[in-house]
């Protein structure tokens, strides 16, 4: 499993584009078929666009919600993380 810790790799946790970053990087995790971990230490709150660019934007790319669901995890999270990411990955999944 690979660790990713936000702080370690990006400048900010704001954007699209912070975002669109940690998604290439976990893109190419996956595409070795290596499992992978997410940091938020040190991080208290994320937005949407962050999520949406660096979570919800895998399943466009080939992967289907249980092959995230086993291969990314979270770490060093809180209430907001989680439950914005749950909200966010539940709306994508079941609005068709």
């Amino acid at each position: 499993m690979v660790t990713l810790r936000i702080k370690d790799i990006l400048d900010s946790h704001y954007t699209n584009g912070d975002g669109e970053k940690l998604n290439e990087i976990i893109l190419h995790e996956f595409s070795n078929d290596n499992s992978v971990r997410v940091s938020f230490d040190g991080i208290t709150e994320v937005n949407s666009s962050f999520v949406n660019s660096a979570f919800i934007q895998l399943l466009e790319e080939n992967y289907d919600f249980n092959y995230i669901k086993n291969h990314l995890t979270f770490s060093e999270t809180n209430k907001q993380i989680n439950s914005l990411i749950l909200s966010r990955f539940k709306f994508e999944t079941t609005k068709n």
